[in-house]
């Protein structure tokens, strides 16, 4: 016969506890699905030291050269020969170095200078070979007479640029011409790079009386003492005239080529060897 009595509590709780336990393991399990750890924030990365780009280096021009002098002082011959204005403000040229070389004793050393700014001298007694160099002194031409700032000069010295219709800085080639009835003088001196002095400024750079000179001795028996030829080296740098202008021109009719000067400081005075171009002798201000 079924027994109708209420349960006892023991058995009640029997019955809810394995309930309790799947409730429990559900909502672990729930859990366990919809929890995801929080990833930990990114590192950010470290700063990249950025470097401010170096200032660029800026190389200066090169050495004006022979053809770059001469072609700037035909320009200038031009203007003054038509009356062009002069430009204004200062030339571009002015500041720049150059580089000229001279070429002498093109034809073999000498006996006495003949007047000539450059020359080489060989003396047979003493076995001796003596080149030299001597600036020009140009303060009485009426160019430099004529500049705005002629009465602060005191003195002009400077070097002739030999044949400046020509650009090479080697001896002219030796031709066989048929020499005219009337032999033709000389071209004339028309382009110059001088040194201006103002009045009372130091002397120690002003030459004067004192050439550049250089003296070795040499073997008699060396024959080609009487056929080789020397080259002088000036360097430096345009510093231009009062008004800016890297050179002045003049001439004293339109039938006459005009002379040009540049204005330029000397830093270097040497002379080389015309084949090997070694340098002999060099003087640095």
């Amino acid at each position: 016969m079924s027994d109708h009595r209420p349960a006892t509590p023991r058995r009640k709780l029997s019955l809810i506890a394995p309930l309790i336990m799947a409730g429990v393991l559900a909502a672990i399990l729930l859990y366990a699905v919809l929890w995801r750890p929080e990833a930990p924030a990114p590192t950010p990365p470290p700063p990249v030291a950025v470097t401010p780009p170096a200032n660029p280096v800026v190389e200066p021009p090169p050495a004006l050269t022979r053809t770059e002098l001469v072609e700037a002082a035909n320009l200038a011959a031009n203007a003054f020969a038509t009356g062009a204005k002069p430009a204004t403000g200062t030339s571009p040229l002015v500041g720049r170095t150059f580089r000229l070389d001279i070429p002498f004793g093109c034809d073999g050393p000498r006996t006495g200078a003949d007047g000539a700014q450059a020359f080489a001298e060989y003396d047979i007694d003493k076995s001796a070979l003596r080149l030299v160099a001597r600036p020009v002194d140009l303060s009485t031409l009426p160019l430099v007479k004529a500049l705005p700032e002629a009465s602060k000069i005191e003195a002009v010295e400077g070097f002739w640029a030999p044949r400046p219709w020509a650009m090479s800085e080697s001896c002219p080639p030796k031709r066989k011409t048929e020499l005219p009835a009337t032999p033709t003088p000389p071209a004339a001196q028309t382009l110059a790079l001088v040194q201006l002095f103002d009045a009372g400024s130091s002397r120690l750079q002003q030459r004067g009386a004192r050439p550049y000179e250089y003296v070795r001795k040499v073997d008699k028996a060396d024959t080609a003492i009487l056929s080789h030829s020397y080259r002088l080296r000036l360097e430096g740098r345009l510093v231009g005239f009062q008004d800016g202008r890297a050179s002045h021109c003049w001439s004293e009719s339109p039938d006459h080529r005009p002379i040009c000067l540049y204005a330029v400081t000397y830093d270097r005075v040497a002379f080389l060897d015309g084949d090997t171009g070694e340098t002999l002798s060099e003087w640095r201000d």
